[in-house]
């Protein structure tokens, strides 16, 4: 299966501000899957973009996003030398890929001829989504299903 690669930003404030220069002190506190697998060994790095905003690279297909959606916490203090209170320190991610679009850039698709319907599927040909297609006299709509 071929791979998406994006970045999801994050800010991260001290005081109100912006926090400079402290990707070296950010690792994701934990990273798990929605049925509760824990994909933290394999979490991203994060690095810098400036005036406090950061980033995390995403692969979807590969480890730690070869199991569908994830949720996890970054703690962007993990020694504690930038004096953040727990809600500056502690940041909350979700990592959807759906949301993201990923599912539908990488995956297979087919297209129904006789009702337009589209079919998204796994690497296992198995249909994950369908977005049914409505002819009405004016416009053609995609819902999924």
């Amino acid at each position: 299966m071929a791979n998406s690669n994006i970045e999801i930003p994050i800010y991260v404030a001290s005081g109100g501000a912006g926090l400079a220069g402290a990707a070296a002190e950010m690792n994701f506190e934990f990273l798990k899957t929605l049925g509760g697998t824990d994909k933290s060994a394999s979490a991203p790095s994060i690095s810098e973009i400036g005036g406090g905003w950061y980033k995390f690279p995403v692969a979807y297909g590969t480890a730690p996003f070869d199991a569908g959606d994830l949720v996890g916490v970054i703690d962007a203090d993990k020694d504690g030398t930038n004096g953040l209170s727990d809600a500056e320190r502690y940041i909350p991610v979700e990592i959807r890929l759906d949301f993201y679009a990923l599912s539908r850039l990488v995956n297979e698709m087919s297209q129904v001829k006789s009702s337009g319907n589209m079919l998204i599927k796994d690497g296992s040909g198995n249909t994950i989504i369908t977005l049914g297609i409505t002819d009405g006299e004016q416009t053609l709509d995609r819902d999924p299903a």
